[in-house]
């Protein structure tokens, strides 16, 4: 019997808190998410080509649920202590007809736990579907399909998401219902009553002018931030992240001070012309504002935190393509009479599309000493006439270390443009192109800008056109080498200092309908199997391919978790911060009652209550967000924008604006609910 009676109640407190109970089934999905990562078929497939990356990745992975355990820990017991200070009525009759506090104390623990397990029947399966489509999902925004792609189950994550979660729940609920089964009937039948509300008076004067100074200077300190943001954020100097970081979380604390000081003003000019409950609904927002301008403040910096992960996150998936970068799927080291036997067997011919060498060379020769005269003066003068900047100061740093550079054939770099589908370049005799295998960044867009400005550069004692073009395409299909810069120069110029005989380096690249058959990555594992035995030492893009899709998993992964945990606890606060001051002045809505007002108009005006509170915090968090973002994304690599990639951001938009609806439609219903409740209004 004592079991049904728990499970009764926990069925009444599920749909009365349907709030706090779909934020823990969201905490549970994001728990497994994150710690099932080390088990998925992508990262079991990542292990074999960056280990220790992914191994590192996976030491960050305790990190993070510790911390979210703390987060949800909080969570829960906010939740809960609005919850049992809800019933404390009910408890309070429980004792007052024979209850013992002892039977109270675990009816509340049974309630707790029975609650859990139904949410946890709930938020595993849905975890269990939501990882496969991730899955899934990460291999094609980098265009590539998964080897062996099989359905999995961490058991290890599912059980670390139970112990947690049942942790979290039971640490936070036995703080709160031993204090709560501690207390006398008689206090837990007067805990509801109505606590005393600071009244707003025109006498307040002084204390108007504090507040209307916080909003301006809460203001001005965001303009601050916004600016410092736009201007030096994208130069990654952690000093002036930190100064940003401090004046716009002061700005935000500082607005959101002197919020209500703003309403205060709208409601004094709307006074006379005000009609219904309109006076009646600013005043109450304007006392929510001023009685919890700290909690709104948090909350709004947790969005502007949930925003900016969704943002990296999709930044990096978008930007992190593997396919989009690909010239070259095959790098051999050594000489051709060892390795084109090789690729002209009847094993490997019919994979292959070409092969050719990659003729480069040093300038300097086998002594170290330099072939000729190079200088890049002229280059040089131009980018420190340029304004001073960081970018620029890199630039001029790099170019002195690079005082002779390799050379690239021509042809050699043709055969790489071609096999790739791209177009070629075309030289004149005294006309060089420069080459960078650094393609991102600052310092690179700055680089590109100048090369417009007809530059040459010598070369013993002789001067060449730089072509205004700046290319980076990968001219080796993973690291056999990296070049900072380097020219690419006529093959007569290459061949008067340098031997093309002695090329090391060869590129082989597969056929289009054998890729297109099997998908890169099968394709690609297919020929590797076949390479392997050989004996050649060859480097495989399947390697480079790895490495980026295992940055867009770390990426994404770890900021979307992030970005869902922020959003869940911001929203959560704030919906149950609004409930609590709305049953806090529940005597009010009584009071509206009496003077006649309908239920309906009531739950208007608490339901507008509701819009505006929420939107204050997200609005702040947006423009923040709108200028953080900018500034964060400006800063990283370009993204490559397609139709597919916008309508990736356009989904992750909606997706944000969608949780933010439903979190608010949640709280008008509970709203609505507590309102008919008062003195039996219906």
């Amino acid at each position: 019997m004592f079991f049904d009676f728990v499970k009764r109640n926990s069925r009444k407190t599920r749909k009365e808190n349907g709030v706090y109970f779909a934020s823990l089934i969201v905490s549970i999905v994001a728990f497994y998410v994150i710690l099932s990562l080390g088990e998925q078929d992508v990262m079991l497939y990542l292990k074999t080509i960056e280990s220790n990356a992914v191994e590192r990745l996976l030491l960050m992975i305790p990190v993070l649920y510790g911390v979210s355990l703390v987060f949800v820990f909080f969570l829960v017991y906010f939740a809960n202590r609005y919850q049992l200070q809800q019933r404390s009525h009910e408890f309070g009759l429980y004792l007052m007809m024979g209850m013992k506090q002892s039977k109270l104390f675990f009816m509340i623990m049974g309630e707790t736990i029975w609650n859990g397990i139904v949410a946890l029947c709930i938020g595993l399966p849905i975890s269990l579907f939501l990882t496969a489509i991730i899955n899934l999902t990460t291999s094609r925004l980098v265009g590539m399909g998964i080897i062996g792609q099989s359905f999995r189950i961490s058991w290890t994550g599912i059980g670390l998401t139970i112990c947690g979660f049942f942790i979290v729940q039971l640490l936070a609920m036995l703080l709160l219902s031993f204090t709560m089964s501690r207390k006398e009937p008689m206090d837990l039948l007067h805990e509801e009553k109505e606590k005393s509300q600071t009244t707003l008076a025109p006498k307040w004067g002084a204390a108007s002018l504090l507040y209307g100074a916080a909003l301006l200077f809460g203001t001005i300190f965001l303009c601050v931030a916004y600016g410092m943001a736009i201007l030096y954020l994208r130069n990654f100097d952690y000093i002036i992240f930190a100064l940003i970081l401090l004046i716009g979380v002061g700005g935000t604390f500082l607005l959101f001070r002197g919020l209500g000081s703003l309403i205060g003003v709208y409601v004094k000019r709307k006074g006379s012309t005000s009609t219904g409950l309109s006076m009646f609904t600013a005043r109450q927002l304007q006392e929510n504002v001023l009685h919890q301008w700290s909690s709104l403040a948090i909350s709004s910096l947790l969005i502007l935190m949930a925003m900016v992960c969704f943002a990296f996150g999709t930044s990096t998936a978008l930007t992190n393509s593997a396919v989009a970068n690909r010239t070259v799927d095959y790098t051999f080291n050594g000489e051709e009479n060892e390795i084109a036997p090789v690729l002209q067997s009847d094993k490997l011919a019919p994979y292959i599309e070409t092969y050719y060498g990659m003729a480069l060379h040093s300038f300097y020769s086998s002594e170290g000493e330099p072939h000729y005269h190079f200088a890049w003066t002229n280059l040089i003068e131009t980018i420190s006439n340029q304004a001073d900047s960081e970018p620029k100061e890199i630039l001029l740093n790099n170019f002195s270390m690079q005082s002779m550079p390799y050379f690239i054939a021509l042809s050699s770099y043709n055969a790489m443009l071609e096999a790739a589908g791209k177009k070629t370049i075309v030289l004149a005799d005294d006309e060089v192109a420069m080459y960078t295998s650094d393609d991102t960044g600052a310092p690179y867009d700055l680089l590109k800008d100048t090369l417009k400005k007809n530059l040459s550069v010598e070369i013993a004692e002789n001067e060449y056109t730089l072509l205004p073009t700046l290319y980076s395409d990968n001219i080796v299909a993973d690291r056999a080498i990296t070049l900072m810069y380097s020219l690419i120069v006529p093959d007569a110029l290459f061949e008067q200092y340098f031997d093309t005989e002695e090329t090391w380096l060869w590129n082989m690249t597969l056929k289009d309908d054998f890729i297109e058959e099997k998908g890169l990555m099968q394709a690609m594992f297919e020929v590797d199997q076949l390479l392997d035995p050989t004996g050649l030492q060859f480097e495989s893009y399947l390697a480079s391919m790895g490495r980026q899709l295992f940055f867009t998993v770390a990426g994404s992964y770890t900021t979307f978790y992030l970005g869902v945990m922020f959003l869940i606890i911001a929203n959560t606060v704030l919906g149950l911060n609004f409930l609590m001051q709305q049953r806090s002045t529940r005597g009010r809505y009584q009071t509206l009652a009496m003077l006649g007002a309908n239920v309906e108009a009531i739950c208007a005006s608490a339901r507008k209550q509701i819009w505006l509170y929420f939107s204050l915090v997200i609005s702040v968090a947006v423009v923040s967000g709108i200028f953080g973002i900018w500034s964060l994304l400006t800063a990283m690599p370009t993204t490559v924008y397609s139709l597919k990639n916008s309508a990736v951001i356009a989904l992750v938009v909606l997706l944000f604006i969608l949780i933010e609806v439903v979190y608010i439609r949640m709280i008008q219903r509970k709203s609505d609910e507590e309102i008919r409740k008062l003195n039996e209004i219906d």
